[in-house]
């Protein structure tokens, strides 16, 4: 996929991310999240992950520790596509206001326009924080089902 199909197969419909963190043991924890793209200031780049989550969160406490994360969206209808993404995640201090853009754009996306702002607000109340991942390495295939 080039990377103009990679950022609008991410961002259709409701699809989810499945986001992978390291735990302490080096083991793998992995969780399904919401997310949207950053794409200000990507010009060559799909942009960043942004998601929210609980500062004492599983993720968020994997993630201070050692921040490589991977991320696979995939498409669950023939001829089936993911996207693997593998990154850095940086958590971001809790800032009522930044937190609120984001889980309002994050709720718009999975739960409709006229629920966004309701859930944004409950998604953005103090501990929570946001999580911004930077892309290091992307697998992309489409259509990996087809017949031709």
């Amino acid at each position: 996929m080039s990377k103009t199909e990679i950022s609008r197969f991410l961002m259709q419909g409701t699809f989810t991310g499945k986001l992978a963190t390291v735990k302490e043991d080096g083991s793998s924890h992995v969780v399904p999240i919401w997310f949207v793209l950053d794409k200000r200031n990507s010009r060559d780049r799909i942009g960043d992950i942004i998601l929210t989550t609980g500062d004492t969160s599983v993720k968020a406490n994997n993630i201070q520790r050692d921040n490589r994360v991977s991320i696979c969206v995939d498409d669950q209808i023939p001829p089936f596509s993911f996207v693997t993404i593998f990154g850095r995640a940086k958590i971001y201090p809790y800032k009522q206001k930044e937190v609120l853009k984001w889980s309002t754009e994050i709720a718009e996306r999975y739960m409709g326009k006229h629920n966004a702002e309701a859930y944004g607000k409950r998604n953005s109340e103090e501990g929570l924080v946001l999580v911004r991942i930077k892309p290091t390495r992307i697998i992309a295939e489409k259509d990996i089902a087809a017949w031709d």
